[in-house]
């Protein structure tokens, strides 16, 4: 399976080569103040993709999130809520009668800002925008709907055309007491913008996608050039279709709160 790294083009080959890219990105990326002496250094490269580093006030490194800049059209959220591990949950809503589509655990590149503005006064919103993007880690290809729905004949259970599963809120049956949700999904969608991506570090290719799924929620997707070896030129992809298991990011569009870092 590709990580999620590999996603947005920076495929590593063990520990070593991974440290080493984070020392890399670390030097290339900006840095800014999250509050507590904790300081958040951001990468973003080629295509959209980003990595953030935190890093506490004792210079260890907390948190390392691999994700891609998210550009469709924002999603109406409720229901916001920041876990212990920093992973979000919210309610995605439909953009006109504001029904539940579905719950999604979420990895926010502005976590943050949302736990920052839990510290002051009036506390953080827990309703919203959330733009969201995900990362591949296992993504098919359909020449178009009709192919798909081919496809679910053979399937037990078939899916629909368009559907979003929180997959990370299942909890496994051999689990232990410290399994907590996770940023995963399942959907699947038809692709309405794509282009092919070169990564400036390594020179890897990733491809970017935008898949349009339950409720017409749009999320921009990063997959690996491995993961589609016969994808076809952008302009080819009109009415092409897609299926996988994704890594979930996005963003709130919050801004860090005034005075964060004293």
């Amino acid at each position: 399976m590709t990580s999620h790294f590999g996603a947005i083009g920076l495929e590593v080959g063990g520990r070593q080569e991974y440290g080493e890219l984070l020392r890399r990105l670390y030097a290339l990326g900006r840095s800014e103040p999250v509050g507590g002496g904790a300081v958040r250094v951001v990468w973003t490269g080629a295509g959209g993709a980003r990595v953030e580093l935190e890093i506490d006030g004792e210079g260890s490194l907390t948190h390392v999130l691999p994700a891609l800049v998210p550009r469709g059209a924002p999603v109406p959220v409720r229901g916001i809520a920041l876990a212990p591990d920093g992973v979000a949950h919210m309610e995605l809503l439909d953009g006109e009668g504001g029904r539940t589509l579905c719950p999604l655990p979420v990895e926010l590149t502005d976590r943050a800002e949302l736990r920052a503005l839990g510290r002051r006064q009036g506390g953080a919103p827990t309703e919203g925008f959330v733009r969201l993007s995900a990362l591949a880690e296992r993504i098919d290809l359909y020449e178009d709907r009709a192919a798909y729905d081919a496809a679910q004949r053979d399937r037990e259970p078939g899916f629909a055309p368009e559907y979003l599963i929180p997959s990370g809120l299942f909890r496994p049956e051999d689990s232990g007491r410290e399994w907590a949700p996770a940023a995963q999904a399942l959907f699947a969608g038809g692709v309405v913008a794509a282009e092919r991506v070169g990564s400036e570090i390594g020179g890897e290719v990733f491809h970017r996608l935008r898949v349009r799924t339950l409720g017409g929620i749009e999320v921009d997707v990063a997959a690996a050039d491995a993961q589609l070896p016969h994808a076809p030129a952008p302009r080819g992809w009109a009415g092409r279709w897609v299926e996988g298991a994704f890594f979930m990011t996005g963003s709130l569009g919050l801004g860090m709160p005034r005075g964060t870092d004293r």
